[in-house]
């Protein structure tokens, strides 16, 4: 069961990966200039902001929420933590030419007592159009000393859901 949920939560941080999207500009800003940029649209095929989609790994499919900032950061959103545990993600993405980036993502998987139980390490590079993006990549699983346990391939498929990001 631990390597099940261990997989699903690895989806969840490689769809946040896959979230990264092309940006604008390299130049950090604060919350308040990330909702201004993304009222005046122009992020408008970056990725500052909330996104949701699916993200596939040979197994399964994981639905998962994920919030990337101006300053080329971005968090995993959802699923929340439960009593059980959950999994915490960040990372970082860079644009690679016009609609175009890659990101490398990091997520920490803990029980319900907050040990870490392992963690998921993600490349990928993606393609933005239209408020949508899909992208392909790598991931692996380690348990908790960075043991390698996986390797594996995933593609993802996310949409916007909000031009403001959420707090990480």
């Amino acid at each position: 069961m631990t390597r099940r949920i261990s997989r699903h939560l690895a989806v969840l941080g490689t769809l946040g990966a896959a979230l990264l999207l092309t940006a604008t500009t390299a130049t950090a800003r604060s919350g308040t200039q990330d909702r201004a940029a993304a009222s005046a649209g122009s992020h408008a095929s970056g990725p500052v902001g909330v996104w949701e989609g699916a993200v596939a790994i040979p197994g399964g499919e994981v639905e998962a929420t994920m919030s990337f900032r101006s300053d080329g950061t971005l968090c995993l959103v959802a699923p929340p933590p439960g009593p059980d545990g959950g999994v915490e993600g960040a990372g970082r993405w860079v644009s690679t030419g016009q609609n175009t980036f890659s990101f490398r993502v990091t997520e920490r998987f803990f029980d319900g007592t907050g040990a870490t139980t392992g963690y998921l390490r993600a490349s990928h590079s993606a393609v933005v159009h239209a408020g949508r993006f899909s992208s392909s990549g790598t991931g692996a699983f380690y348990d908790a000393g960075w043991t390698l346990l996986d390797s594996f391939t995933a593609t993802s498929r996310m949409h916007r859901t909000s031009p403001v990001p959420t707090a990480c």
